[in-house]
């Protein structure tokens, strides 16, 4: 190994001998390499690592494949219900069963010790005529991305929910916490890189948008071979460093949106705008239906994705829909029963008829 490496690289390669997963020990050996010697000494290195890392993926798609298959072991799921599932997540008596209960009514054992909640308790709550699923998640400790109790099997569960709240009554609970996020390839409040990444029959590595590039090109161009990655034309549509184009290339993380609760605080408000906050995580909107000269039907709301327009809604509730003559809308309209066009988006508690 060259004898000139960085204090940075120092630092991941200590990481990388102490990370316990795959997917800790990927993001690692791709820190490695980030802060590898860039001149023509490292050349042996660079191609060590990038060896290591390609074979590090193999074997996390491999293994993923097994557990698609049921050959992963044991296993904790959750199935979704509702509008989206958001899970709590939090610490030893970090207050997860008692907001849990506040917010849904469900049963379930609150004690003063710790680790008293030993599997998923499941919740469900109205949400203006939709059911939104609340789950506790036994624990998360430091270490449990490591393999501490059950954690691989809880973080499972966490990346494949729609959303987290966080639950925490201190600045050090909630850095644990997203620390074993992290460790887990879970990151939170954050997009994937908007980058697309195009093969085909181009010769080496070409960069579309350049304007967006926040580090020599040349460096990018090197640590993408570096990784594997040639013969590609590489399209940038935001801001660009090396770190960024390291997240558009993993795909083990994943992306969540939430937020962090002190149950506490949350106990003495108002619930309701607890729920209200927990729906918005969900990224839908509710839009009511009714049939010409009948009521609404508050009671059974269609979720949709935000932008989602007057033809996309009526091509969800039936196929003649798809040759609609019009809608009338009441809600977001500049009046009620407004005609809207199909290309209209719909906004949250708008209620929409339509014509055929």
């Amino acid at each position: 190994m060259p004898s000139n490496v960085s204090v940075e690289y120092d630092l991941a390669r200590e990481k990388y001998e102490e990370a316990a997963t795959p997917e800790t020990k990927l993001a690692c050996l791709i820190e490695m390499q980030r802060f590898a010697p860039a001149h023509k000494g490292g050349e042996k290195l660079r191609k060590h690592l990038s060896q290591k890392i390609a074979a590090l993926r193999r074997e996390i798609d491999k293994r993923k494949l097994q557990e698609k298959k049921g050959a992963g072991g044991k296993s904790v799921s959750v199935p979704k219900e509702g509008l989206g599932q958001v899970v709590l997540v939090g610490g030893p008596n970090s207050g997860k069963s008692t907001l849990l209960k506040a917010i849904t009514g469900v049963e379930v054992e609150i004690a003063p010790y710790r680790f008293s909640t030993t599997e998923p308790v499941i919740g469900m709550f109205d949400y203006h005529g939709g059911k939104i699923q609340l789950v506790e998640i036994p624990a998360i400790v430091e270490g449990s991305s490591s393999g501490k109790f059950n954690g691989p099997q809880l973080l499972a569960i966490i990346r494949n929910a729609d959303a987290v709240v966080l639950v925490a009554q201190s600045k050090n609970d909630g850095e644990i916490l997203l620390n074993e996020l992290k460790l887990s390839g879970i990151l939170l409040n954050k997009t994937k890189p908007n980058i697309k990444i195009a093969t085909g029959n181009y010769k080496g590595v070409s960069i579309v948008g350049k304007q967006f590039l926040k580090c020599p090109e040349k460096e990018l161009v090197d640590y993408l071979k570096s990784v594997g990655v040639n013969n590609t034309s590489v399209i940038l549509n935001e801001p660009t460093t090396l770190e960024t184009m390291s997240r558009a290339l993993n795909e083990s993380l994943v992306y969540k949106k939430a937020i962090i609760l002190d149950p506490h605080t949350c106990l003495e408000g108002d619930l309701d705008k607890i729920r209200e906050r927990i729906f918005e995580l969900l990224d839908i909107v509710l839009v009511y239906t009714k049939k010409p000269g009948r009521e609404v039907e508050y009671s059974t709301p269609l979720s949709l994705p935000h932008g989602t327009t007057v033809e996309d809604a009526a091509k969800s509730l039936h196929k003649d829909f798809t040759k609609m003559k019009y809608a009338k809308l009441w809600g977001s309209s500049k009046y009620e029963g407004q005609r809207v066009p199909k290309d209209y988006v719909l906004k949250n508690f708008d209620v929409l008829e339509i014509y055929s």
